[in-house]
Protein backbone atom coordinates (compact mmCIF):
# COMPACT_ATOMS: atom_id res chain seq x y z
CA UNK A 1 0.00 0.00 0.00
CA UNK A 2 2.86 2.35 -0.85
CA UNK A 3 3.28 5.08 -3.41
CA UNK A 4 5.73 4.20 -6.15
CA UNK A 5 6.32 5.21 -9.77
CA UNK A 6 4.61 3.02 -12.35
CA UNK A 7 4.85 2.88 -16.11
CA UNK A 8 2.84 5.49 -18.01
CA UNK A 9 1.63 2.70 -20.31
CA UNK A 10 -0.20 1.06 -17.44
CA UNK A 11 -3.15 3.51 -17.37
CA UNK A 12 -5.35 4.85 -20.12
CA UNK A 13 -7.49 7.10 -17.90
CA UNK A 14 -7.49 8.70 -14.46
CA UNK A 15 -10.75 8.79 -12.51
CA UNK A 16 -11.57 10.84 -9.44
CA UNK A 17 -14.18 11.07 -6.75
CA UNK A 18 -15.18 14.71 -6.16
CA UNK A 19 -16.33 15.40 -2.59
CA UNK A 20 -13.46 15.06 -0.13
CA UNK A 21 -11.02 14.06 -2.86
CA UNK A 22 -10.62 17.11 -5.10
CA UNK A 23 -12.46 19.72 -3.05
CA UNK A 24 -13.47 20.02 0.60
CA UNK A 25 -17.20 20.20 -0.07
CA UNK A 26 -18.26 18.13 2.95
CA UNK A 27 -18.86 21.15 5.25
CA UNK A 28 -21.05 22.71 2.55
CA UNK A 29 -23.02 19.49 2.13
CA UNK A 30 -23.63 19.41 5.89
CA UNK A 31 -24.75 23.05 6.06
CA UNK A 32 -26.99 22.60 2.99
CA UNK A 33 -28.56 19.49 4.51
CA UNK A 34 -29.25 21.41 7.71
CA UNK A 35 -30.70 24.36 5.79
CA UNK A 36 -33.16 21.99 4.13
CA UNK A 37 -33.92 19.53 6.95
CA UNK A 38 -33.27 21.17 10.33
CA UNK A 39 -36.32 23.48 10.25
CA UNK A 40 -38.55 20.41 9.93
CA UNK A 41 -36.56 18.18 12.28
CA UNK A 42 -36.26 20.81 14.99
CA UNK A 43 -32.52 20.29 15.38
CA UNK A 44 -29.18 20.58 13.62
CA UNK A 45 -27.43 17.48 12.31
CA UNK A 46 -23.75 16.91 13.07
CA UNK A 47 -21.03 16.16 10.53
CA UNK A 48 -21.04 12.50 11.56
CA UNK A 49 -24.83 12.28 11.26
CA UNK A 50 -24.86 13.69 7.74
CA UNK A 51 -21.93 11.54 6.61
CA UNK A 52 -23.78 8.49 7.93
CA UNK A 53 -26.57 9.35 5.47
CA UNK A 54 -24.26 9.38 2.43
CA UNK A 55 -25.02 6.85 -0.28
CA UNK A 56 -27.90 8.21 -2.33
CA UNK A 57 -27.43 11.56 -4.11
CA UNK A 58 -28.43 14.79 -2.37
CA UNK A 59 -32.07 14.59 -3.38
CA UNK A 60 -32.27 10.98 -2.26
CA UNK A 61 -30.89 11.91 1.15
CA UNK A 62 -33.59 14.55 1.54
CA UNK A 63 -36.39 12.31 0.34
CA UNK A 64 -35.32 9.61 2.76
CA UNK A 65 -35.31 12.09 5.65
CA UNK A 66 -38.57 13.99 5.06
CA UNK A 67 -42.23 13.26 4.21
CA UNK A 68 -43.12 13.56 0.54
CA UNK A 69 -45.02 16.83 0.87
CA UNK A 70 -41.78 18.54 1.95
CA UNK A 71 -39.54 17.18 -0.79
CA UNK A 72 -39.86 19.91 -3.40
CA UNK A 73 -39.24 22.78 -1.00
CA UNK A 74 -36.39 20.97 0.76
CA UNK A 75 -34.64 20.14 -2.51
CA UNK A 76 -34.83 23.75 -3.70
CA UNK A 77 -33.60 25.01 -0.33
CA UNK A 78 -30.69 22.58 -0.41
CA UNK A 79 -29.56 23.60 -3.88
CA UNK A 80 -30.02 27.33 -3.24
CA UNK A 81 -27.89 27.11 -0.09
CA UNK A 82 -25.28 24.95 -1.82
CA UNK A 83 -24.81 27.44 -4.65
CA UNK A 84 -25.03 30.58 -2.50
CA UNK A 85 -22.29 29.38 -0.13
CA UNK A 86 -20.04 27.59 -2.59
CA UNK A 87 -17.43 30.36 -2.38
CA UNK A 88 -16.50 28.88 1.02
CA UNK A 89 -15.40 25.60 -0.59
CA UNK A 90 -11.66 25.04 -0.61
CA UNK A 91 -9.79 22.97 -3.16
CA UNK A 92 -7.28 20.70 -1.44
CA UNK A 93 -3.68 21.93 -1.62
CA UNK A 94 -1.89 20.52 -4.64
CA UNK A 95 -5.04 19.50 -6.51
CA UNK A 96 -4.94 22.32 -9.12
CA UNK A 97 -1.31 21.51 -9.94
CA UNK A 98 -2.11 17.78 -10.12
CA UNK A 99 -5.02 18.32 -12.50
CA UNK A 100 -2.97 20.68 -14.67
CA UNK A 101 -0.14 18.14 -14.95
CA UNK A 102 -2.54 15.32 -15.82
CA UNK A 103 -4.26 17.49 -18.40
CA UNK A 104 -0.87 18.35 -19.90
CA UNK A 105 -0.04 14.64 -20.09
CA UNK A 106 -3.01 14.03 -22.36
CA UNK A 107 -4.45 11.24 -20.20
CA UNK A 108 -8.26 11.34 -20.23
CA UNK A 109 -9.81 12.21 -16.87
CA UNK A 110 -13.23 11.38 -15.48
CA UNK A 111 -15.26 11.92 -12.34
CA UNK A 112 -17.57 9.52 -10.57
CA UNK A 113 -19.38 11.16 -7.69
CA UNK A 114 -22.27 10.12 -5.50
CA UNK A 115 -23.59 13.69 -5.38
CA UNK A 116 -26.45 14.73 -7.63
CA UNK A 117 -26.01 16.18 -11.10
CA UNK A 118 -27.18 19.63 -10.06
CA UNK A 119 -24.68 20.08 -7.23
CA UNK A 120 -21.91 18.39 -9.20
CA UNK A 121 -22.42 20.90 -12.01
CA UNK A 122 -22.39 23.78 -9.50
CA UNK A 123 -19.07 22.61 -8.06
CA UNK A 124 -17.42 22.00 -11.42
CA UNK A 125 -18.60 25.38 -12.71
CA UNK A 126 -17.64 27.33 -9.59
CA UNK A 127 -14.16 25.78 -9.54
CA UNK A 128 -13.61 26.27 -13.26
CA UNK A 129 -13.38 22.55 -13.96
CA UNK A 130 -16.17 22.17 -16.52
CA UNK A 131 -13.69 21.27 -19.26
CA UNK A 132 -11.11 19.29 -17.27
CA UNK A 133 -12.99 16.01 -17.34
CA UNK A 134 -14.05 14.11 -20.43
CA UNK A 135 -16.70 12.13 -18.53
CA UNK A 136 -18.71 12.84 -15.37
CA UNK A 137 -21.16 10.36 -13.86
CA UNK A 138 -23.15 11.45 -10.80
CA UNK A 139 -25.32 9.68 -8.28
CA UNK A 140 -28.36 10.61 -10.36
CA UNK A 141 -27.05 8.61 -13.31
CA UNK A 142 -25.60 5.65 -11.42
CA UNK A 143 -27.41 2.36 -11.84
CA UNK A 144 -26.38 1.48 -8.28
CA UNK A 145 -24.55 3.72 -5.80
CA UNK A 146 -21.04 3.12 -4.49
CA UNK A 147 -19.71 0.71 -3.29
CA UNK A 148 -21.23 -1.01 -6.33
CA UNK A 149 -18.92 -0.63 -9.34
CA UNK A 150 -21.63 0.38 -11.83
CA UNK A 151 -20.95 4.11 -12.01
CA UNK A 152 -17.19 3.62 -12.33
CA UNK A 153 -17.78 1.19 -15.16
CA UNK A 154 -20.05 3.80 -16.77
CA UNK A 155 -17.23 6.35 -16.66
CA UNK A 156 -14.76 3.89 -18.19
CA UNK A 157 -17.26 3.11 -20.93
CA UNK A 158 -17.78 6.80 -21.70
CA UNK A 159 -14.00 7.22 -21.97
CA UNK A 160 -13.73 4.08 -24.14
CA UNK A 161 -11.14 2.49 -21.85
CA UNK A 162 -10.98 -0.85 -20.10
CA UNK A 163 -11.59 -0.75 -16.32
CA UNK A 164 -8.28 -2.48 -15.58
CA UNK A 165 -6.50 0.35 -17.38
CA UNK A 166 -7.98 3.00 -15.07
CA UNK A 167 -6.44 4.62 -12.01
CA UNK A 168 -9.17 5.56 -9.51
CA UNK A 169 -8.65 8.03 -6.66
CA UNK A 170 -11.11 8.36 -3.77
CA UNK A 171 -11.26 9.24 -0.10
CA UNK A 172 -13.96 6.96 1.35
CA UNK A 173 -14.38 3.23 2.00
CA UNK A 174 -17.15 3.09 -0.60
CA UNK A 175 -14.77 4.62 -3.15
CA UNK A 176 -12.12 1.99 -2.55
CA UNK A 177 -14.64 -0.85 -2.55
CA UNK A 178 -16.18 0.38 -5.80
CA UNK A 179 -12.77 0.62 -7.47
CA UNK A 180 -11.81 -2.85 -6.32
CA UNK A 181 -15.12 -4.27 -7.55
CA UNK A 182 -14.61 -2.57 -10.92
CA UNK A 183 -11.13 -4.08 -11.28
CA UNK A 184 -9.42 -0.68 -11.26
CA UNK A 185 -6.18 0.32 -9.57
CA UNK A 186 -7.19 2.17 -6.41
CA UNK A 187 -5.49 5.14 -4.77
CA UNK A 188 -6.53 6.43 -1.34
CA UNK A 189 -6.69 10.22 -1.15
CA UNK A 190 -4.94 10.31 2.22
CA UNK A 191 -4.96 14.11 2.37
CA UNK A 192 -8.59 13.95 3.60
CA UNK A 193 -8.76 12.58 7.12
CA UNK A 194 -12.40 11.56 7.68
CA UNK A 195 -12.07 7.88 6.70
CA UNK A 196 -8.33 7.18 6.96
CA UNK A 197 -8.45 4.24 9.39
CA UNK A 198 -11.33 2.55 7.57
CA UNK A 199 -9.59 2.94 4.21
CA UNK A 200 -6.34 1.45 5.47
CA UNK A 201 -8.22 -1.70 6.43
CA UNK A 202 -9.32 -2.10 2.79
CA UNK A 203 -5.73 -2.16 1.46
CA UNK A 204 -5.99 0.12 -1.57
CA UNK A 205 -3.28 -0.41 -4.17
CA UNK A 206 -1.61 2.92 -3.39
CA UNK A 207 -1.74 5.53 -0.66
CA UNK A 208 -1.24 9.19 -1.57
CA UNK A 209 -0.68 11.66 1.25
CA UNK A 210 -0.54 14.55 -1.21
CA UNK A 211 -1.91 15.02 -4.75
CA UNK A 212 1.68 15.10 -6.04
CA UNK A 213 1.89 11.41 -5.17
CA UNK A 214 -1.04 10.70 -7.50
CA UNK A 215 1.21 11.94 -10.30
CA UNK A 216 3.79 9.37 -9.24
CA UNK A 217 1.19 6.65 -9.70
CA UNK A 218 -0.28 8.05 -12.89
CA UNK A 219 2.79 9.32 -14.73
CA UNK A 220 5.72 7.66 -13.04
CA UNK A 221 7.16 11.06 -12.15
Amino acid sequence: MSVMPVSTTRFDAILFDLDGTLADTIPLIVSSFNAAVAPHAGRQFSLAEVIARFGPPDTGMLRRELPEELWENAIETYHAHYEAHHANVEVFAGVPQMLAALRESGLPMGIMTGKGRRTADITLRQLGWEHFFQAVVTGDEAIRPKPAPDALLQVADLLHVKPNRCLWIGDSPSDIKAGQAAGMTTVAAGWHSVYIDKIRALSPDYWANHPNEVLQCALGT
